[in-house]
């Protein structure tokens, strides 16, 4: 991940600027919540970050993902939602 976009989280970690706010909002996030949202740094992510799938991206529901949809007042995701969408677009997670 960009080192720019990190600030000192514990002796030998750092964490993307803005998650560790009451109201955390990472600073590579591009969104309007609820109309769009995509990851600016989606390739080079911290791997917390790639650990959190969608809610039903790959059959399971995400109970992070779910909170935090609903802390931002958004309806859960559903296996619907997912109909259709190219298994190339889905979030791989990286190669170590």
């Amino acid at each position: 991940m960009p080192f720019e976009l990190t600030e000192p989280l514990r002796t030998h970690e750092r964490a993307m600027r803005g998650t560790s706010q009451a109201k955390p909002r990472c600073v590579a996030l591009d969104a309007d919540i609820g109309r769009y949202s995509r990851c600016t740094i989606h390739e080079r992510r911290p791997s917390v970050c790639a650990m959190v799938p969608a809610s039903h991206e790959f059959g399971e529901a995400s109970p992070q993902c779910d909170k935090a949809r609903v802390a931002h007042g958004l309806t859960l995701l559903a296996p619907e939602d997912w109909a259709g969408v190219d298994e190339g677009l889905k979030n791989p997670l990286p190669e170590n």
